[in-house]
This record gives structure tokens, sequence and C-alpha cells, in this order.
């Protein structure tokens, strides 16, 4: 793990060390086994019952029909091209030492080689590996900056692996209509405001035809490390990504975990 700031010392059991290889090794450790840590604390305290339904089984009762399944097409030079110049240019860089602004300027000259790659990861089901190795970087939050906990790491994958995301998603995101309206975040034309714009709106009209309101807020810790792989895999299915498209999903998750210990 390669911090992007000076991390001079670091508390690590109870010891504040200085050595930059604790320091590499206190920080590799604690991100890979923080998500895991927060699961078995949670499982200790929560009051489980033996009669738990089956995560999933909501589903047939929230949709009258099963969803078709969703047939991974393949990109067409255009549409590379198109995805290429939609990416935002930065000069921050992946491993490979390639930012989005080169990228954008070379595109005329790779975007066959780009296509081609793009349709045999889609026709395996399986990604490239190297696409997934990304640099991690540290970002301060606030705090004591010798506490681990007060970092939060970022992954600064290659500007190719970025291409291959954004062709996949919109694949994804526009079958089958599976989003709900109030979902606003990762959404093209929503925002943060605009959900609480619509908190407000609805808190307002309750008020004013004299009605209770209530509300509920929960704030996950580490939310996205902490999603059991399993269940996503399975509404994922459920929702028409099944046969080649959940197959590149998985090969993405465990090529994730096998490479970890890389960081």
């Amino acid at each position: 793990m390669k911090p992007d700031i000076n991390i001079s010392s670091i508390n690590e059991n109870s010891t504040l060390s200085n050595n930059s290889q604790i320091i590499a090794k206190a920080l590799n450790n604690y991100f890979m086994s923080v998500a895991q840590n927060i699961l078995v604390d949670d499982l200790n305290n929560a009051n489980i019952s033996s009669n738990n339904n089956n995560p999933l089984s909501y589903l047939s009762f929230a949709f009258n029909q099963p969803f078709p399944n969703i047939n991974l097409k393949y990109v067409s030079t255009k549409e590379i091209e198109d995805k290429t110049n939609s990416l935002k240019t930065k000069y921050s860089l992946g491993y490979n030492g390639i930012p989005t602004k080169v990228l954008k300027l070379s595109i005329p000259y790779i975007s066959s080689i780009l296509t081609y790659t793009c349709n045999r990861m889609t026709s395996s089901a399986n990604s490239s590996m190297k696409l997934k190795f990304s640099e991690i970087k540290l970002i301060f939050k606030k705090g004591d900056k010798g506490n681990i906990s007060n970092y939060r790491p970022i992954s600064m994958l290659t500007s190719f692996s970025k291409i291959f995301k954004k062709a996949i998603f919109s694949r994804f995101y526009h079958n089958n209509n599976i989003i709900i309206n109030e979902q606003f975040g990762f959404r093209k034309g929503s925002s943060t405001e605009l959900a609480s714009y619509n908190l407000i709106k609805n808190i307002l009209s309750a008020l004013n035809s004299i009605s209770l309101v209530g509300g509920v807020f929960c704030d996950l810790q580490k939310a996205f490390d902490c999603i059991n792989h399993d269940i996503l895999l399975s509404k994922m299915k459920y929702y028409g990504i099944s046969g080649k498209a959940n197959n590149l999903i998985t090969s993405n998750l465990h090529d994730r975990f096998k490479s970890i210990d890389r960081l």
C-alpha cells in the first residue's frame, strides 16, 4: 500500500512506530481485515433468529414476474471511442502510468485493439487480471494522524479499465428498469440535493396534512466493503444478470480477493 501522504508514524498495537515497512504492513493488514472484523462484531452483537427468511424471499412479493435475461452485446469501435471521450480528462495515474489525458489523445489509433480486447473478455466471461490491479493511496480524513482508522484508501485503476467498466455498465443500467425512483446515488440526472429536496417536500406535505412524520437514518460503516457478495450475485441473477453476464461479475469479485494481498 502506497500512502498518498507522508505518514511519519502510526499506532500499531498500542505502540507508536515510525518504521516505514511496519507502517505499510500495518496499513495493509488493517484495510484487508476491517470489513470482516465489522461483520463478525455485528453478528456477535445481533439478536439472530433461527427463523430468518431467505434474503431474497421478498423479491417474489415485490415483483409480479421474473426479469428477462440480459445478454451482453459486443461493443463497437465507435462505442469504445465514445466511452473514452466521455472520461474526465485527468492526469492521475494507475500502475501503468497512462492518464486519461493521454488515452483520449491516443484513442483514434488504439480503438480497434481495445474493441477486440473488450469483446474477447465479454465472450469468455472473464476480464483481464491486470485491469483489476490498482495503486492504493490514502486520504487523511480527520483526527489523530497516528490512528489507522482515520485514513481512507482509494484505488487508482488503469485508465483502460474505466473504458471497459463504462461499456459493461451501460449494458446493465439500461436493461429491465431495475432501479427504483427512490435510488438517488450513482444515477445520471440525480444527486444528494435532489434526495434532500424530495425528503423535505414529503415532510412538509405530511405536516400540512396534519400527519405524523417519522424517519429512520442509518450510517453504515464500510458499507461497500461489507456487502455480502453471495447475496449480491443471487440478486443480480434474479434481475436477469445470468449466464456470461453473471460469470463476468463473479470473476471480478473473486479476482478482487485473490489480488488483495498484492496491495
